[in-house]
């Protein structure tokens, strides 16, 4: 697979991953009388780094499934 295929194959994973994240944060919020405003903020950091790391997580694993997708 080259990195013009990894690029056009682009599952949902991080965002998903965000959005399961977010869901589990404003959970726990409410379950914990936290004030809205920081529910959502909380939410939304929690959010944005989940899915950045899952993202990285999924390139690097399809970095290390074709290393040879890069020399050409």
């Amino acid at each position: 697979m080259h990195i013009n295929e990894i690029i056009l194959d682009r599952r949902p994973w991080g965002r998903s991953c965000g959005l399961l994240v977010s869901c589990l944060v404003m959970l726990i919020g409410i379950a914990r009388s936290v004030g809205p405003a920081e529910i959502v903020m909380r939410a939304a950091i929690a959010a944005l780094v989940s899915t950045v790391c899952v993202r990285a997580f999924v390139r690097v694993l399809q970095t290390m499934a074709d290393p040879g997708a890069n020399d050409s």
